[in-house]
């Protein structure tokens, strides 16, 4: 396989990773405190689809990112509800968001934009733009470091890379703070099966 293929393959990789990663730190500051969140499919979803439509309807890639967000975080709040408040099972809770979120999205989509339940083609404004690193296009001819550094390392837009710095943070939070400690100390001890005392 050509050189050139397997870089730009390493890069597509890289940036289809981003929402899976953003979604698995997510996933594992919920398991620290003992929540198990079955549910981070459908928060993805109905993120998503926040993020599209407001960035349709408003040009603004940053609104967008704020409507991925509170839609995520609402969603997460009716989770909080069913499996915290109401001491209902995490896992049910979990797939009824997932189905929850499939079910809207499309219907709203379809209701709102009359596209098959899609959303339309984002405007240019709606979207975070590839950043550059210097001399990308310059480095780009030399052997073997060329290609990674023009196109593995750079063009890539700005959430991959506060994906990727989101992991050492993560571990930082989770194990050198305060609220890390808290938060993993907050997580449910299974109760061990105590043998009734014999008489």
């Amino acid at each position: 396989m050509d050189y050139d293929v397997i870089v730009s393959t390493l890069a597509a990789t890289v940036r289809l990773t981003t929402p899976l990663l953003l979604a698995c730190l997510a996933g594992l500051y919920s398991e620290r405190s003992g929540v198990f969140d079955i549910g981070l499919e459908g928060k993805m979803l109905a993120g998503a689809f926040g993020a599209a439509t407001i960035s349709v309807l408003t040009g603004n890639v940053w609104l967008g990112l704020l409507g991925a967000i509170g839609v995520s975080i609402m969603m997460a709040m009716l989770h909080a509800l069913a499996s915290i408040t109401l001491k209902g099972n995490q896992i049910i809770s979990g797939v009824a968001i997932n189905f929850l979120a499939q079910g809207l999205t499309a219907v709203l989509g379809l209701a709102w934009f009359h596209q098959g339940g899609r959303t339309p083609q984002l405007p240019d404004g709606g979207r975070f733009a590839s950043i550059i690193w210097p001399w990308a296009d310059q480095i780009r001819p030399v052997p073997i470091i060329g290609p990674l550094y023009a196109t593995l390392l750079s063009g890539h837009n700005l959430l991959v890379y506060i994906a990727f710095l989101c992991v050492p943070v993560t571990y930082w939070v989770l194990y050198r703070t305060r609220f890390g400690l808290r938060l993993r100390a907050s997580a449910k001890i299974p109760r061990r099966s105590i043998p009734p005392a014999s008489r």
